[in-house]
């Protein structure tokens, strides 16, 4: 026990650092990376190298738009990665074909060191509209599609605007390219990077300890007490049933935390990513691109946890209502251990229903967030389900037909039944089919459809009914009183009492044949304990008839020989 735990927590401990070094790894990677990228002083003023990077990082942005470029109303213009303001498409150009242009006369002339000043309009005598200018060069005419996109009808209004806009872009664009900045940024990122890497070990500390208490509530394959015995009055198997459910439920919280602490992980890290991006001009393109690359699949991600909630929560509704069910049974005068055991067989149902109309609700609205019409593809699922309604009946049949064994309650799981030929312990049970394992191990799959007689060893009660061969040469009154005297003394044994629930019936000599006298038993007992009680018995009467010297009957013959 002390190797086994030890070995345990050496191996935790190795995956826990395994982990914690490859999160390490990527933070310090990640910093790397963006110290790399933002301590080039020479691709912050360079007229040759940021134009390029600058115009595939806004054509990436602009595919990446909800909307074609065909049917824009607007563009961002942008400098150091800032969107300044937007801008309306012409005659001649579309919004982010405008909007390009505008942003690399605008690059060119930051990069120059225009000065804020430097940005004036003047009205056009012609079309009399503002026309803005950075010190002699022109940069964009100000239209009244570019007025309504801020709602105002006055184009001077839009003007001034717009050159405040520039201005206070190019005071921050001096600002943010002095090395000064640059080295109070690469200080900022590198304590982010070091939150995040203490936010991701705390996070990886509390996933060790979740995963240890998860060790702790993992499922029994049957309900048993707590000394490791099966139950076996019907207030045992609701307490086992209970203890069962509430071991469920917690191993069911501890894994919606473990999903919430990976997201939190992620999280963490994108974050961190996303936010230091924002830190630095040379890098604060990526923001926009990196937003919405991860948007759909953070919905998609929220989606996901908020489905797996709510199953986790309709479980524990189910189970909880259940078990209410079994406690009322218990307050009657005669308590049924079939009632408790049937909640089993029940929670499984009701779960696995509750369970396809939350992931198959998701998986809707999943794909309503993808942009596919569902008004379509609902009428093509509802063709589709009456097609195959029609095509597979034996599959209606099986649905119909496990309803009926359900309610009805021919039978459930934990109990031991006979289909035709085959036989076995019902392991799980829900509307479509039936699985049964057998003496020798083997899992029996029957579709309802095919069960049509069915014998149940174990509801209500069971019933031990043993035929005992007795010789001829035997005392039968003698044989007759010991067989009763020894099933007597099995019922009061504290140890059998409780498994035997009536006084056994000894019906007498059921059959006398050249084997010798066949007496007949009857033992009324707990449901599946039938063969426990029979073991035994017949072990104790085996004893019994070897000190009365009675012998069992076996076949005998006799030959008689005549003289001529």
């Amino acid at each position: 026990m002390v190797l086994s735990t030890g070995l345990y927590w050496h191996l935790s401990r190795r995956c826990f650092a395994r982990q914690l070094w490859q999160r390490l790894l990527l933070g310090f990677t990640t910093g790397l990376l963006l110290c790399a990228l933002c301590a080039l002083p020479g691709w912050a003023q360079s007229d040759h190298s940021a134009p390029v990077a600058r115009q595939l990082f806004a054509q990436l942005s602009d595919m990446l738009s909800e909307q074609p470029a065909t049917s824009e109303r607007s563009a961002p213009v942008r400098l150091n990665g800032r969107t300044l303001f937007q801008v309306a498409p012409t005659e001649g150009l579309s919004a982010s074909d405008r909007a390009a242009e505008i942003q690399a006369i605008l690059n060119r002339a930051a990069r120059r060191g225009a000065m804020p000043s430097a940005v004036r309009w003047q009205m056009d005598s012609v079309s009399q509209q503002p026309i803005l200018y950075l010190g002699d060069q022109f940069l964009m005419t100000i239209t009244e599609a570019d007025a309504k996109i801020r709602g105002f009808e006055n184009l001077q209004i839009r003007a001034d605007e717009v050159a405040a806009s520039l201005r206070q872009g190019l005071t921050q664009f001096r600002q943010e390219h002095r090395p000064e900045f640059l080295q109070q940024q690469l200080r900022r990122a590198g304590l982010l990077l070091l939150l995040a890497i203490f936010a991701s070990w705390v996070a990886l500390l509390l996933l060790l300890r979740l995963n240890q208490q998860r060790q702790q509530y993992l499922p029994a394959p049957r309900p048993m007490n707590e000394d490791g015995s099966e139950p076996e009055t019907p207030r045992q198997v609701i307490t086992a049933l209970r203890r069962r459910v509430f071991r469920g439920q917690r191993r069911g919280f501890i894994d919606l935390q473990r999903w919430l602490l990976y997201a939190a992980q992620a999280g963490i890290w994108f974050g961190y990513l996303f936010y230091s991006t924002g830190l630095f001009p040379q890098t604060r393109y990526w923001q926009p691109i990196i937003s919405r690359l991860i948007e759909l699949p953070v919905e998609i991600g929220l989606i996901a946890i908020a489905a797996y909630a709510l199953i986790r929560i309709c479980n524990v509704a189910v189970d909880r209502t259940l078990l209410a069910v079994q406690e009322e049974a218990l307050l009657r005068a005669n308590p049924s251990q079939r009632l408790a055991l049937r909640v089993t067989t029940f929670s499984g149902v009701a779960k696995s229903i509750l369970d396809s109309l939350i992931i198959a609700t998701a998986g809707l609205v999943t794909l309503s967030r993808l942009g596919v019409n569902l008004a379509p593809l609902l009428t093509g699922a509802g063709i589709i389900g009456l097609a195959l309604s029609l095509a597979s009946q034996s599959l209606l049949k099986d649905l119909i037909n496990g309803l009926f064994i359900l309610v009805e309650d021919h039978y459930g799981v934990g109990d031991v039944i006979i289909v035709g030929e085959v036989a076995g312990f019902v392991e799980n049970m829900n509307l479509r089919i039936t699985q049964l394992r057998n003496e020798e191990g083997r899992l029996i799959t029957i579709p309802n459809s095919a069960i049509s007689v069915v014998q149940n060893l174990s509801k209500e009660w069971s019933r031990v009914d043993l035929m005992i061969p007795v010789s001829l040469e035997a005392d039968i009154d003698q044989a007759l009183a010991l067989i009763e005297q020894v099933a007597e003394h099995l019922r009061c044994d504290p140890q059998w009492c409780e498994l035997i629930l009536e006084p056994p019936l000894l019906l007498g000599v059921d059959q006398l044949d050249h084997a010798g006298s066949t007496v007949r038993i009857w033992i009324k007992t707990a449901p599946l304990k039938q063969w426990d009680v029979a073991r035994e018995y017949r072990r104790r009467l085996k004893i019994a008839f070897d000190r009365a010297d009675i012998e069992i009957g076996i076949p005998q013959q006799s030959l008689q020989i005549r003289s001529a």
